[in-house]
Order: C-alpha cells, then structure tokens, then sequence
C-alpha cells in the first residue's frame, strides 16, 4: 500500500508541475545550480539535509514514522525553496510550484500516517 500511495504522490507531482509551468508559463532549470537562490541557498540545504540524517540516525522510528517524516522533511525543503523564490526570485514564477509541492508533501506525509 506504501508503494501505491508514492508511486501515485510521483505521477500526480509530475502532472502537476507540467500543468503548473503550462499555465503560468514558468521556465525549466538550465542547470542544476539553477534551482538554488545563491550559493547560500545551496548550503542551507545541505545543512538540513545533514540535520535530518543525524536526527533519524540518532532515534529509532518504525517504517510508517520514518516515510511521513521524510515527506515533511521534503515538505521543509521546498517551503525553503518557496519562501526564498519568492522573497528574491518573485518574477519567474517558480515559488508556485514550490509550494504546491509543499502542499502535495503535507497530504503525502499525513496519508501515510493515517492510512498506514
């Protein structure tokens, strides 16, 4: 059931987003540093991802616990993202899909919680 809910949270994100950029014609990333604010952008979430890998070492969470807080911990990463597209990087549009993803993660992490 696990499977079904991530596989089905991939294709609705994918569909999402080429709807998104459809619709408020909004430009993929050239580059893979595209993506990031500035280079500070880049650090801050390397250190949260660092944070995050050190908390769920250090404590012992069963497997439904584990995927919700890895959806809220990617629900984290994007409302970042958004919030500094949308501070810094208002004019392309990008922080739209930032926090739709944001939203897409919060349903995804409480689906599992409940359902599971």
């Amino acid at each position: 059931m696990l499977i079904v809910v991530i596989i089905a949270a991939f294709i609705v994100a994918g569909l999402l987003d080429l709807n998104l950029r459809k619709k408020f014609n909004i430009e993929k990333n050239e580059k893979f540093m595209d993506q990031y604010v500035g280079i500070w952008h880049f650090l801050l979430e390397i250190v949260l991802c660092f944070l995050f890998l050190s908390f769920v070492t250090v404590n012992l969470f069963d497997q439904i616990t584990l995927y919700s807080l890895l959806f809220a911990f990617i629900m984290l990463l994007f409302m970042v993202r958004g919030l500094l597209e949308f501070w810094f990087r208002r004019e392309k549009g990008r922080h739209i899909i930032s926090f739709t993803y944001v939203g897409l993660c919060a349903i995804i992490s409480v689906a599992i919680s409940l359902i599971l």
